[in-house]
């Protein structure tokens, strides 16, 4: 990718919103965290301030987006 490129996404390597759940984190109790290859992934995320699939920003819950400081609703951990 190059420097200008707009559809270029950036890389969010920062901890996960409080408010980010999964199935996962009730049933693998005994894993610290599932990282799962981000193209074969498909866990479904809630979050707990709307219980749905979408923030209370009106943005997808996912593993990435939940990551995002920028985001008005992120909270870290």
């Amino acid at each position: 990718m190059s420097d200008g490129d707009p559809n270029e996404l950036p890389v969010v390597s920062s901890i996960p919103c409080r408010h980010l759940r999964n199935k996962g984190m009730y049933v693998y109790t005994d894993v610290v965290e599932n990282d799962s290859h981000p193209d074969y992934d498909n866990t479904i995320f809630w979050c707990l301030q709307t219980m749905k699939g979408f923030g209370p920003d009106d943005d997808f819950v996912e593993r990435a987006e939940c990551r995002n400081p920028t985001r008005a609703c992120y909270e870290p951990i």
